[in-house]
């Protein structure tokens, strides 16, 4: 039996898309021995290293098709493509699947498992306006209405997410019933770093930490305006670190640090490699999401996971994956933002607490379990 998976979304700087796509590549096929899997790949580096990891497991495969998965030609070429393969079962890790192959028809033999992490554009106003998907809404509107439509399953990463798909696609109760909560993972890429300890001694500046994309819904400028405001409040020097992809679309945030006058303490790094990554996880002493909508929230289970206190804001599903272990405060108010910087930071006592709560926090979201349960689903929809 075979199942094809769709690896192109692993791209060179991966985001949660691809860092989801890249743990079930190295996770399905040792849990699921009698199925054999094709991973597509469009480019042949990317397809090197992801499937190095999965040497000599019998039952893996790549296949290289030049089509990325958001093109036309991939729409056209790749149903010719599945009917000759002949899987019992396509998975696609984002909504974008060759609805040519899939018709809305009883009793098709090959199933389809879709990955719908969340529908920011149909929920956020404004949420990145020079975006493709903000550009053409209709157009993604019908895209994922489609998906649900078309597979046999859909998963995604919150009952937040859930909710906000079943009212935005206004699904009837045969399409809402296809969609499995399934929570994502986090540390697979990290490793195990002890974090540093925490600080005590005003005259060691202190370390905020965003990590994420610039688009206008994560907020990132509310945050600058957030870290200028903390810094009067606090007797330590505070710095903020921006990590995350470079986006000349979106300048708002390094024009307010100057406009503020914080530009010196706010360092942007630009994308970082995963090792990068888990070092600032390590070091800094605080997370700080801003967003105003989350999906899942990736960079909180991390934080937690590598023992960082987290402060986040009420949009989405940040509350449902935080639990008690975060500081939540209203989406997109600066000013509640920084009051809790502030008493974070100036209570010792308060972060050794919110990290042993984060650590236990997030033993609920394992890769590893992320995959058992994708695999029960595999199972379900397709007898050996």
């Amino acid at each position: 039996m075979r199942a094809v998976f769709d690896s192109r979304w692993i791209y060179e700087r991966p985001s949660g898309i691809g860092v989801y796509a890249r743990e079930m590549m190295a996770r399905l096929p040792r849990l699921l021995p009698e199925i054999d899997f094709v991973f597509l790949f469009s480019d042949g580096a990317l397809e090197q290293r992801h499937m190095a990891p999965l040497a000599g497991l019998r039952n893996v495969q790549p296949l290289r098709f030049a089509r990325g998965p958001l093109s036309p030609g991939s729409q056209l070429r790749l149903p010719t493509l599945l009917r000759e393969l002949r899987p019992a079962l396509f998975h696609t890790p984002n909504y974008m699947m060759p609805f040519l192959a899939f018709p809305d028809l009883p009793g098709r033999v090959v199933k389809c498992i879709v990955n719908i992490h969340d529908v920011i554009p149909l929920v956020v106003e404004g949420y990145a306006p020079s975006s493709r998907t903000s550009r053409f809404r209709g157009v993604f509107r019908f895209c994922l209405a489609q998906s649900v439509r078309r597979a046999d399953a859909v998963i995604t990463g919150s009952d937040a997410s859930r909710r906000d798909m079943i009212a935005a696609l206004a699904l009837g109760t045969r399409e809402a019933a296809k969609i499995q909560v399934v929570y994502d993972g986090a540390g697979g890429r990290l490793g195990e770093l002890a974090h540093d300890p925490v600080k005590t001694d005003p005259a060691t500046p202190r370390m905020l930490l965003y990590v994420g994309r610039m688009d206008p819904y994560k907020n990132v400028h509310g945050l600058v305006e957030a870290f200028a405001q903390a810094r009067r409040r606090v007797a330590f020097p505070l710095r903020l670190v921006v990590c995350g992809p470079a986006d000349d679309r979106y300048p708002e945030a390094r024009l307010v640090a100057e406009r503020l006058g914080v530009a010196d303490d706010v360092r942007f790094t630009g994308f970082v490699p995963d090792e990068e990554l888990a070092r600032l996880y390590a070091s800094a002493d605080l997370l700080v999401h801003p967003s105003r909508y989350e999906g899942f929230g990736l960079q909180l289970v991390e934080a937690m996971k590598c023992g960082l206190p987290v402060c986040c804001t009420d949009g989405g599903s940040q509350p449902e994956i935080a639990g008690d272990a975060a500081v939540v405060v209203k989406a997109a108010d600066s000013l509640a933002m920084a009051e809790a910087i502030a008493d974070i930071l100036g209570c010792p006592a308060k972060q050794e607490r919110m990290k042993a709560a984060g650590l236990a926090r997030a033993r609920n979201f394992g890769w590893d379990v992320c995959a058992e349960r994708t695999a029960a689903l595999y199972r379900t929809l397709v007898k050996p």
